[in-house]
């Protein structure tokens, strides 16, 4: 019988995914974004970023090549498909904070700006 962590493992090997949260109004956390890695095969290939803002259209961004960080790379990409009039009203204010923190592609992670946004980001796979 095959192992179901091992199946687990080879579906999920070249990808990763994450959960971006912040604090709401109530005091509660609030899930307003997710963005997934699919990495290439070879390591060389394209990279790409999955990044869904709650209230409007999942988008799509990528990055090839090596030697950078493709993570933000790609995230920046994506970021720059983010368009204001895709979304409701009441989640503009987490698409902009979310694209401002993403749109950045100068080498400091991704993950920091959403922090340095006031973002909270866990991994999910």
């Amino acid at each position: 019988m095959t192992d179901i962590y091992d199946l687990h493992r080879k579906a999920f090997d070249a990808v990763s995914a994450y959960v971006i949260v912040r604090t709401g109004k109530d005091g509660k956390p609030d899930r307003v974004a997710n963005i997934a890695f699919k990495y290439p095969r070879d390591g060389m290939g394209r990279q790409y970023c999955y990044l869904h803002v709650f209230g409007g259209p999942m988008v799509r961004g990528f990055a090839s090549g090596c030697g950078y960080d493709k993570h933000s790379a790609s995230a920046s990409a994506a970021a720059h498909k983010l368009k204001e009039m895709d979304y409701y009203p009441e989640a503009q204010a987490d698409l902009r904070a979310v694209r401002e923190a993403l749109l950045p592609d100068g080498g400091y992670s991704w993950g920091h700006r959403l922090r340095d946004a006031g973002f909270e980001v866990f991994q999910a796979v």
